[in-house]
């Protein structure tokens, strides 16, 4: 059966006692919320989900989401099968028609994230390929390697508009952090890191990630996207115990020209709270984001936490403005 929300509310609560039974994660901190199945991102994105019962029993379910701004992106997630039911090949069909859907109504480049090889074998046997430093796999239309998708996909897209984060993105932000950069940390509020340096384990979940930064409105976070709806470059701020407030922000690399909007962004969120004093941490070997940082007027205050990259620990500077 598919369902494409908002689901009637009676589904959507057996779905959200089926999945943390599956998932074994925290019920009240799933990658999409409760809220997003009853409809309230259908400005946004496209939720469907597809359910496999057997009797009154919920046997599998897979969701897909299908950003409206970018419909050619898709992102796969709440694969479950309940344990009496698998090796029956039931998450294969299901996931076999969310494919079929997203390619059919022109999909080019849809995404999950898995830890599980079993799992892995059949994604792949679905079409879906692993992105280098990454448990992030994305299943390309047209056949192509992720990393020619991804290379393609952020060619010629013309300027970008700074603004605050909307659930518009959520999809959209998948390409740019599952791409490789050469800054290792992308995000110190986010804890974000370049695939080039520490294995990204998120797809779904990234959108999550960054909202955590808003929590309890003492935080924000921004988008660069382009006129066609691409993610090109975040930025997030978040006030600290002391009364600053600690920002960050990166671009993707054609792009970079973007960056000083995207902080400009996140220093007048904090002014408009008061705040007078920033600050920024950014690893030792960062070198041209410190350079970047220091030329629109941070100074070095001192070593910072280090940061663990890739099963090391690599030292970082703070900044103040």
């Amino acid at each position: 059966m598919r369902f494409e929300a908002p689901l009637p509310s009676e589904l959507a609560e057996e779905l959200f006692t089926f999945w943390p039974a599956i998932f074994g994660g925290p019920s009240d901190d799933p990658d999409l919320p409760h809220h997003v199945f009853l409809g309230s991102e259908r400005e946004y994105n496209r939720n469907t989900v597809y359910v496999d019962r057997r009797g009154e029993e919920i046997a599998g379910t897979c969701g897909l989401t299908v950003s409206k701004r970018v419909p050619i992106l898709g992102g796969v997630g709440e694969v479950a099968t309940g344990p009496e039911f698998r090796r029956s090949g039931i998450a294969t069909e299901l996931c076999r028609q969310a494919v079929d859907e997203f390619r059919g109504s022109g999909g080019q480049a849809v995404f999950l994230a898995t830890g599980n090889p079993d799992a892995a074998r059949v994604y792949y046997r679905l079409g879906w390929r692993k992105l280098a430093g990454a448990s992030v796999m994305a299943n390309i239309s047209d056949g192509s390697s992720p990393e020619a998708f991804l290379v393609d996909y952020f060619r010629d897209l013309g300027t970008a508009r700074v603004g605050p984060a909307t659930p518009e993105v959520r999809i959209p932000m998948i390409p740019l952090l599952v791409s490789p950069h050469d800054w290792q940390v992308l995000d110190s509020n986010a804890a974000m890191f370049s695939t080039r340096y520490a294995v990204q384990g998120s797809c779904m979940g990234l959108y999550r990630r960054y909202a955590a930064v808003a929590r309890d409105d003492r935080g924000s976070w921004f988008c660069a996207v382009t006129d066609s709806g691409h993610v090109v470059g975040l930025s997030t701020a978040r006030l600290n115990e002391s009364g600053g407030c600690r920002v960050d922000a990166f671009a993707h690399e054609y792009h970079k020209g973007v960056w000083n909007e995207l902080v400009e962004a996140t220093t007048g969120w904090g002014a408009s709270r008061g705040v007078s004093s920033f600050e920024a941490t950014v690893s030792v070997e960062d070198e041209e984001k410190r350079a970047m940082f220091e030329a629109i007027g941070f100074v070095s205050v001192g070593s910072g936490e280090p940061f663990e990259l890739g099963g090391r620990e690599i030292g970082s500077v703070r900044l103040r403005l």
